[in-house]
């Protein structure tokens, strides 16, 4: 098993939450979450509790089943891809909606500087923004990949 924090193998893991996301550690990546009360560890295929002081709860848990990646190759027909200079139409919109790009991040429940850079085009929407940026602006940016 490796950690699904820093990518490398461990005999133990420690389950813990870091930003809202139940993850599976090691050791050492363990301190940047909030440690579940149960702990489980797997040594060589078998399943072991740890020797911890009594106060925490140990539980002897099997590793949860591996779920097959999906590939983006693998369905084509949900790609969808922003158009060219998507940027330059949200601002046009927005300046035509007499939105600054503060008050178009709000109606959005987005940061400001976020807006800033799809603007910009520094970054892509990714599908959730831009269907709510669409919704909102009463515009088309993204565009099914063939």
């Amino acid at each position: 098993m490796n950690c699904e924090l820093c990518g490398k193998p461990i005999d133990r893991y420690y389950e813990v939450v870091i930003d809202g996301v139940k993850m599976n550690v090691c050791h050492d990546c363990a301190k940047f979450g909030k440690e579940i009360t149960k702990k489980t560890i797997t040594v060589q295929g078998e399943h072991t509790p740890l020797n911890l002081p009594k106060q925490r709860m140990i539980s002897v848990l099997s590793p949860p089943p591996r779920q097959p990646r999906r590939r983006a190759s693998d369905n084509t027909d949900d790609l969808e891809e922003p158009i060219l200079d998507f940027g330059k139409v949200i601002k046009k919109r927005r300046e035509e909606m007499g939105l600054s790009q503060e008050e178009l991040a709000n109606k959005l429940q987005e940061k400001r500087n976020l807006i800033a850079k799809i603007e910009r085009e520094e970054i892509k929407p990714n599908r959730e923004i831009g269907r709510k940026i669409e919704k909102l602006m009463g515009i088309r940016i993204l565009e099914k990949i063939q």
